[in-house]
């Protein structure tokens, strides 16, 4: 992923997603004129504005042309309809984009673990299915989150879920994702689902790492995948991070149809 500056906003950008045309942004953190209409007025876009009174849920929430005053509960939106964005915010969760390349149906995921364990972002490539895409006409975009030197939590929260990535048993081992040659250029790290922590009863745990296998495990493929590994609590210049100052400002990401 690319960092943009458009006037006197920052953004990343997936390069998977700009060669297939899809109007998008992983916006950074601002200190005013952070909503939804005001970013994309800044931007000169035009679009229905969708967004979600996000609550760590498994909830999808299909946008359409009706005018909503008030968002509904729910952490992912999909949409068929053109002339529709759909907004999600984060600060240490994953903010995910969807694009369809046949049908350019869309969607916004927000997951942390949670969400994650919640199986939010496979229910949403069904919801996508449902109006009609396939898995293999998917392209992900993975924006900033936490990485998992930063992310310490309990081990009993996360036993079933790396059963279910792993088919094994909490251990004290590293998962790795094998790079592409593509990641080998840009020498991209590898990501460890898992590492040991000073305290036996938590470990550090990489919910990027189990968003992907969560994707893998739905079939979609590494090529299908974009993602962007800069840790929002590491870089307090760029993102808000919940973790790191127990913040209620949040970063914005988006995607248009």
């Amino acid at each position: 992923m690319r960092l943009l500056t458009y006037k006197d906003i920052n953004f990343f950008q997936s390069d998977l997603l700009r060669e297939n045309n899809f109007i998008h942004a992983f916006f950074t953190k601002r200190s005013k004129n952070n909503e939804p209409i005001e970013l994309q007025n800044q931007l000169n876009l035009f679009s229905s504005i969708n967004y979600a009174q996000q609550i760590h849920s498994d909830k999808i929430i299909q946008a359409d042309n009706t005018l909503n005053s008030k968002p509904k509960a729910g952490d992912s939106l999909i949409t068929k309809e053109k002339f529709q964005s759909l907004w999600i915010y984060t600060a240490d969760c994953i903010p995910i984009l969807i694009a369809d390349i046949k049908t350019r149906n869309i969607a916004a995921c927000h997951s942390g673990l949670k969400g994650i364990k919640k199986q939010i972002i496979s229910k949403t490539l069904k919801r996508l299915e449902g109006i009609g895409s396939k898995k293999n006409n998917l392209i992900i975009a993975i924006g900033p989150s936490i990485k998992g030197d930063k992310y310490q939590v309990e081990k009993k929260d996360v036993e079933d879920l790396i059963f279910k990535l792993t088919g094994k048993s909490l251990i004290n081992r590293s998962l790795y994702l094998n790079k592409t040659k593509e990641e080998e250029e840009e020498e991209e790290e590898m990501i460890p689902l898992l590492k040991k922590d000073s305290n036996p009863n938590k470990i550090l745990f990489d919910i990027q790492a189990a968003a992907i296998l969560q994707l893998f495990k739905e079939g979609i493929k590494r090529n299908q995948i974009n993602k962007n590994r800069i840790c929002t609590y590491s870089n307090p210049k760029l993102f808000n991070s919940y973790r790191r100052d127990k913040t209620n400002s949040r970063q914005w990401s988006c995607i248009y149809s």
